[in-house]
């Protein structure tokens, strides 16, 4: 597709996650790589900005003050909720607490969040997609009552919080997150839209970014090498053995296999108005982060228009 202008660019902010250089649910994955270089490299491949890393400093003046020096931004902060948990509602509440006084001081407005009470995904011996949860009645009743209260409180302090259905765990398939958005709020609980879990579960992207395209408050932009997940799936690999074997890949990559043109032609055609954060969570001694997000960036600017 030729380069087109968008005519929302002004409401759409673009950012990268720090997984291209190393991962939160597995740190030795380019656990060497030091934040101050994938700052760097996130603004110089022409990112507004990105999450917060797991090596990225605790001590908020710090981080505040490498943020500026960078010219950078935070897009959001992730929580793994624990509502299904016998006991941990509160905690759950009390950790949503935390984490909007976070973002209000580093000037973030978006909370992406994921049920991970009994998930997988960090749980090395595992399948991501065939030993998740199943939640019960009483389960389903709890995260969306949870949820609605979190996003309240989001809301309630100008920011907004999208859920993000996740691979391995109990919203992962289309039939979990029909429900799930059918039991909640809109105006308390959006969708973070991800398109390499959603593919990987076996929901199609572009059929899910259709049906739910005025419930996206956040996007995660991933592709997926399709004869890789091909051999996750039948092989039943857990989510660590998927990254290590290369399932996830940048926007731009043609080895990737999720088409993006339908989803950026839907987000202009509802006036999408957020971060589009690129996600590729691979390992960098197989994909050079620098040139990944310069490769990433190229594509959003052409096929997007921003």
């Amino acid at each position: 597709m030729s380069e087109q202008t968008n005519p929302h660019a002004a409401k759409v902010r673009i950012g990268i996650q720090p997984t291209g250089w190393t991962n939160d649910d597995f740190p030795e994955i380019g656990d060497d790589t030091p934040y101050q270089q994938i700052m760097q490299e996130t603004a110089a491949s022409g990112f507004a900005g990105g999450s917060t890393g797991h090596n990225y400093p605790s001590h908020v003046p710090s981080l505040r003050r490498a943020l500026a020096e960078a010219g950078l931004g935070i897009t959001s902060t992730w929580v793994g909720t624990h509502f299904t948990a016998l006991g941990r509602f509160d905690q759950t509440i009390d950790e949503v607490n935390r984490q909007i006084a976070l973002l209000k001081n580093v000037g973030a407005t978006d909370i992406v969040v994921a049920e991970l009470a009994a998930a997988v995904n960090q749980v090395r011996t595992l399948s991501v997609l065939t030993d998740r949860p199943i939640f019960n009645e009483p389960q389903w009743y709890l995260l969306a009552k949870g949820l609605d209260h979190a996003g309240k409180l989001a809301l309630d302090a100008g920011m907004r919080l999208s859920y993000h259905p996740h691979v391995g765990t109990g919203v992962q398939q289309r039939d979990d997150i029909d429900r799930l958005f059918a039991m909640t709020d809109p105006q308390y609980v959006s969708m973070c839209l991800d398109t390499g879990h959603v593919q990987y579960a076996g929901v199609d992207p572009v059929w899910l970014a259709q049906d739910y395209t005025a419930r996206i408050g956040h996007i995660h932009l991933k592709s997926v090498r399709p004869d890789v997940m091909a051999q996750a799936v039948a092989g039943k690999y857990s989510f660590y053995q998927a990254i290590l074997e290369g399932i996830f890949t940048v926007p731009g990559d043609p080895q990737g296999g999720i088409d993006f043109d339908p989803i950026f032609e839907l987000l202009r055609r509802h006036d999408y108005s957020g971060w589009i954060v690129v996600e590729a969570e691979q390992d960098p001694a197989k994909a050079n982060p620098l040139t990944c997000a310069k490769i990433s960036r190229d594509f959003i600017r052409t096929h997007f228009g921003v």
